[in-house]
């Protein structure tokens, strides 16, 4: 793994950190899942009533046309879901103008590539694409 990338990993856990007690306000108390679910989920955070995915990003949330999320997240929380109908799972943007979320499958979405290029290496996968007028506040997220 280069520098750059090592950087950028260091930088959205200490992110994840910092909006830990904000999530918490909305959603309960919450645990991490690399204890229970290991290293590598594709949450975050979680409890009996939710997963969170949090991806920070050095942006205001509308800067671009979309935010997006790896379909990888996606299909496990369709797989979360399957196992128990009644958890509610979020995708949460920590950005330069708050934090901002989506609630899984709650409107359109396109899945496209998506990625970068600046760390050396193209960095490019299927995500989740989902338009400004769906994410909400994460004040607003339950209220939806």
């Amino acid at each position: 793994m280069n520098k750059i990338k090592q950087q950028d990993l260091l930088f959205g856990l200490n992110a994840e950190e910092r909006v830990h007690k904000q999530l918490e306000n909305v959603f309960g108390k919450l645990k991490s899942t690399k204890e229970e679910y290991g290293k590598y989920f594709e949450f975050d955070k979680y409890n009996d009533n939710y997963f969170i995915e949090i991806k920070t990003r050095r942006i205001k949330h509308n800067q671009y046309d979309t935010l997006f999320f790896g379909q990888n997240k996606f299909l496990k929380g369709e797989a979360l879901l399957k196992e128990n109908p009644d958890l509610k799972i979020f995708y949460c943007w920590n950005c330069n103008d708050g934090v901002y979320g989506w609630e899984h499958n709650s409107s359109e979405f396109k899945i496209a590539p998506r990625g970068r290029w600046d760390r050396g290496k193209q960095e490019i996968d299927q995500c989740v694409d989902i338009k400004h007028k769906y994410i909400k506040p994460l004040t607003e997220l339950l209220s939806c």
